[in-house]
């Protein structure tokens, strides 16, 4: 809500801008009341949109968030079957994951606490080169578009942001396999090559 001046809609020849002390502090202290009205009001609108963002928690259906992440590959149908039935308990939970605190977030950042690296390294979305389609799971994805969607997203963005979570946490599950070869080959060469001491 915009705060508005009570003399913006007065005119210059009103009675109401005459020189009188009293009406000029009276009209002062209603614009005071009514700026703290707008502004209780704008607190109250924030407050009603944070709680609507916020869905209900894990510890609310009292099941074990340990679910999370997927660690084998066979529970993903088991996963894709549970998030078809209406209210199901997954969905809050992974909307708790992908939306922390309510807080609107890449889906690269949050993807791997959803899902191993056994589960990820195993897919890809479409299941080119040798990978298994992960657009398959049509209610895992759903759900997941579900829970990132805002105004204007389409299904096109979203399959662009699941993607883009593949190959970003691909690199680094690569980069962490290649960083672990090499500091293993270093520790080889500082130790010493006879056994005698």
């Amino acid at each position: 809500m915009s705060k508005h001046i009570y003399s913006d809609f007065l005119s210059e020849e009103d009675p109401l801008l005459s020189d009188n002390e009293f009406l000029e502090d009276a009209l002062a202290r209603l614009q005071k009341k009514l700026d703290k009205i707008l502004d209780n009001q704008n607190e109250i609108l924030t407050l009603i949109c944070q709680i609507n963002c916020k869905a209900p928690t894990a510890e609310l259906y009292n099941i074990k968030v340990d679910y999370f992440p997927v660690t084998d590959p066979e529970e993903l149908p088991n996963l894709d079957a549970n998030l078809s039935k209406p209210g199901n308990k997954y969905a809050n939970i992974m909307h708790g994951i992908l939306r922390p605190e309510g807080r609107k977030e890449p889906l690269k950042n949050n993807f791997s606490k959803m899902f191993e690296c056994d589960v990820l390294m195993a897919y890809n979305y479409d299941g080119v080169s040798s990978k298994q389609s992960f657009k398959q799971y049509k209610h895992i994805n759903k759900t997941i578009f579900g829970i990132l969607k805002r105004d204007g997203y389409t299904e096109t963005e979203y399959i662009a942001d699941i993607r883009a979570a593949f190959h970003v946490l691909k690199v680094r599950y690569h980069k962490r396999n290649h960083d672990l070869r090499r500091k293993i080959k270093r520790s080889q060469k500082c130790e010493p090559e006879s056994d005698w001491e």
